[in-house]
């Protein structure tokens, strides 16, 4: 199978670090320190005593400065989770290269930087529906592995309509929240070029999860450079419309587009969701190391 990783990315993955901002609840004790509270033997942090709190865990030193009674937390070694989950839409597979190929890439580099870390890694696709394509894994999981199941997805499928429809993006985005929930920090790799993705978005914000929203886009859809006739096919549902295109509307267009990906995020910022925009000729050390840095869980 040809690889779509480069050289350089296998690297990449055996330096990111996962550090999540937000408790998760996790799978299991692992090798990974998280901020979930536990029975640990690390300070975290501070509460007030509450009735049944073991006196051994007040700190009396605190109680003698302050005359307030404080409790110990302790850091537990947890195991995190990271589910990566991509959209395998038809119109992912526009570009070149695709933009889900590009999805898939950056989906390995930071499943693979979850595995290196000790940690669970798990790929879930939506198509429409949701699919979960690899189960959390950790021990059994290999870049390799990561690699087959990714190239595995094809982009397909048209756009289900309604917010409550069956296979809808934000239907697909509930199902991800229900099994996942606080479980796990997560990523979605998606152009948002669907009609529900407010509630999408809005449904992955309310689940819990800290999230990582890249936003897939081709250059030609960022800066179309095409004028004169032209016929476009809209990828989703197959309809030609023919289009002629002068300075005026290529304007009019790179307008509208620019405030479509500052809507998707606001959007994403409002649900609590971290976002950045990520062109297929983009650079992943780049985006994970220098665009991202202290913003996200990828460090």
């Amino acid at each position: 199978m040809k690889t779509f990783l480069h050289p350089g990315d296998y690297e990449l993955a055996s330096i990111l670090n996962l550090a999540p901002h937000r408790k998760v609840s996790g799978f299991s004790v692992g090798e990974q320190r998280s901020p979930a509270v536990g029975g640990g033997i690390e300070f975290a942090d501070y509460r007030e005593y509450a009735p049944g709190d073991e006196l051994r865990q007040i700190d009396w030193h605190v109680f003698l400065r302050f005359r307030k009674l404080m409790v110990k937390l302790a850091a537990e070694e947890k195991e995190l989770t990271l589910v990566v989950l991509i959209d395998a839409s038809a119109s992912m597979g526009y570009g070149s290269p695709d933009k889900l190929t590009w999805a898939k890439r950056l989906a390995c580099i930071l499943a693979g930087a979850a595995l290196h870390g000790g940690n669970r890694a798990a790929i879930a696709v939506m198509r429409p529906g949701f699919v979960e394509a690899l189960g959390p894994e950790r021990g059994k999981a290999s870049m390799g592995e990561l690699v087959r199941v990714a190239g595995s997805i094809k982009a397909s499928g048209g756009v289900v309509a309604g917010e409550r429809a069956a296979g809808s993006a934000s239907a697909t985005a509930r199902q991800f929240a229900s099994r996942y929930g606080r479980k796990c920090v997560s990523a979605i790799l998606s152009d948002f070029m669907y009609p529900d993705w407010r509630a999408t978005i809005a449904a992955l914000g309310a689940g819990g999860s800290e999230i990582l929203a890249l936003q897939i886009l081709a250059p030609d859809e960022l800066r179309p450079d095409f004028l004169g006739e032209t016929l476009l096919v809209d990828s989703e549902d197959g309809q030609e419309t023919p289009l002629h295109i002068d300075a005026g509307a290529a304007e009019r267009y790179r307008d509208r587009l620019e405030a479509f990906t500052s809507d998707v995020r606001a959007a994403c910022i409002g649900a609590g969701i971290t976002y950045s925009l990520a062109p297929t000729d983009g650079d992943p050390a780049r985006l994970f190391r220098s665009e991202l840095a202290g913003k996200s869980f990828v460090c």
